[in-house]
């Protein structure tokens, strides 16, 4: 039976404890790091000229104040995209791809580092001129979610300002079309900029970073004034030296310029699974346990032929090493999902999420193979649902090259009709009259998660969190006590609130 009055108790000094502190309510965003200046005349599309390929990618450089930090953790982050349309000549639908990429600095050059975030949005045609909003909020729920940018402080360090990209491209069968075009805009409110930008060239994969618009005559003076060169963007965050990420990361690919469609060749079946091979960072025991999973399909869609409405199967699989191959072992997880028909071409990122820690998995990981030394394997699955006219449209895994977090054999697998598992590579791309180098045959796959020694078995009973054999009125205390951070968890979601009281209260007493 519960005790009442023990409960009462406990709450009443919890409470006393608590009044002691001055408390505050979370603010719905952080607040803004890095803040656009007032917008100028112009905007700019890279596409627009034959110089760049489809894949090629704008950035602009964000400076926030750092105070010594090393780390954004970002909260919310928006571009700007100037539409220009009539109702005679409307801008044409779009699509626009954003992604947060570390900066780094070889002492002589800024270079891109591991990319921290991605997101998509699809414009629809305007009929009118206006600066549209791209943007994309990770929430206020659970903070240590949110993507976690290491600022690159050694050029700008001294001046307390700490560096990273924003990059911008547009997709889809009108992403060369001069109509939409990233808003130019002067310098930043809040933060800096540097008067210059970066483009990653598709057709060269060549990234230059002091890319800028020129000079103007002043129209009284005649002096020549730098023309501004920065883009809109406004991020939310919270900068900090405390942030220890224990997170490791498999992925950060660059894209390649065409996808896989499953039907296309090899099997003929578009319902086949496909392996995709990951190799992280690992010793002999280590699991990986993963807290999102993301494959990119490409969605090959316009308004003319629209990709179908298809569905998408991931699964997590274990490896095996038997001295020769790698082939696929015991399927550890796995999730369906139901994708929308595309009018537009773009990649679209199919995130395979466990919010809460205590429903995470735990993947074995291979390290058997002793050329790959300090590195444990797993397999990404995927493969496409639908019937037969499905699986035939416009969709399939994103080709990509070697990942810049990790690393990967060049090829991927399938079993044969035969059942035996193959391994596959897309051939080699024409040198002249000879073979050129083999070409990508990767896939779009990203992970987050811990590496390390599988979990120990969670307490019998959770609720009893100073491990004395019942609940009672200091587990109270405690759980009181730790309001909103993990100290007082009881149910393995990383923080405590209504929900652990209740799982406490239910569990009062003895544990069984």
């Amino acid at each position: 039976m519960i005790d009442r009055r023990s409960i009462a108790t406990a709450l009443a000094l919890a409470m006393t404890s608590l009044f002691g502190v001055t408390a505050t309510a979370r603010a719905q965003l952080d607040p803004p790091v890095f803040t656009s200046g007032t917008e100028t005349g112009t905007r700019y599309n890279l596409n627009s000229s034959a110089t760049y390929g489809p894949d090629s990618v704008a950035y602009e450089d964000c400076y926030v104040f750092a105070s010594g930090g090393s780390h954004l953790r970002l909260n919310q982050l928006s571009v700007g995209i100037r539409r220009v349309g009539t109702a005679a000549a409307p801008a044409p639908a779009v699509g626009v791809e954003v992604t947060v990429v570390e900066m780094t600095f070889d002492g002589l050059a800024y270079g891109r580092g591991a990319t921290v975030a991605t997101f998509n949005q699809e414009l629809a045609a305007s009929t009118t001129a206006f600066t549209q909003p791209v943007s994309f909020s990770w929430g206020d729920a659970d903070p240590a979610l949110r993507p976690i940018v290491n600022l690159q402080t050694q050029t700008q360090g001294p001046n307390g300002y700490g560096g990273f990209w924003v990059g911008v491209r547009f997709t889809g069968p009108n992403y060369a079309n001069a109509a939409n075009g990233w808003r130019v805009v002067n310098e930043p409110t809040v933060g800096r900029a540097v008067n210059n930008f970066g483009i990653y060239n598709a057709l060269t994969g060549v990234f230059g970073s002091t890319f800028w618009f020129g000079q103007t005559a002043d129209a009284t003076t005649g002096a020549l004034r730098d023309n501004p060169a920065r883009f809109v963007v406004n991020a939310n965050g919270l900068v900090t030296d405390s942030v220890v990420s224990s997170e490791l990361r498999y992925g950060d690919s660059f894209e390649h310029t065409t996808y896989w469609k499953p039907t296309d060749n090899l099997d003929g079946i578009g319902s086949k699974w496909f392996y995709t091979n990951c190799l992280v960072p690992a010793v002999a025991g280590d699991v990986l346990t993963p807290s999102e999973v993301i494959m990119g399909i490409y969605r090959a869609g316009s308004e003319v032929t629209p990709a179908p409405a298809v569905g998408v199967e991931l699964a997590l699989v274990t490896m095996i090493w038997d001295g020769v191959a790698y082939t696929p072992g015991k399927v550890i997880a796995s999730q369906s999902f139901n994708l929308a028909p595309s009018s537009i071409a773009f990649t679209e990122r199919v995130a395979w999420q466990w919010l809460n820690p205590a429903t995470r998995p735990e993947v074995p990981l291979n390290t058997d193979n002793v050329v790959n030394a300090g590195l444990g394997g797993y397999f990404v699955a995927a493969r496409m649902l639908g019937d037969t006219a499905t699986l035939a449209g416009n969709s399939g895994p994103r080709i990509v090259y070697a990942p810049g977090v990790g690393t990967s054999s060049l090829g991927f697998g399938m079993f044969s009709d035969t059942g035996v598992f193959t391994n596959y590579t897309f051939g080699n791309y024409a040198n002249g009259t000879a073979a050129g180098p083999t070409k990508p045959s990767r896939f779009l796959s990203d992970t987050k998660g811990r590496v390390g020694p599988s979990a120990p078995p969670p307490p019998a009973c959770p609720a009893d969190l100073d491990q004395n054999g019942s609940v009672s009125a200091p587990d109270l205390a405690t759980l009181l006590g730790g309001w909103g951070t993990p100290s007082g968890d009881v149910n393995g979601d990383g923080t405590t609130n209504a929900t652990d009281l209740s799982a406490m209260l239910s569990s009062w007493g003895l544990c069984p």
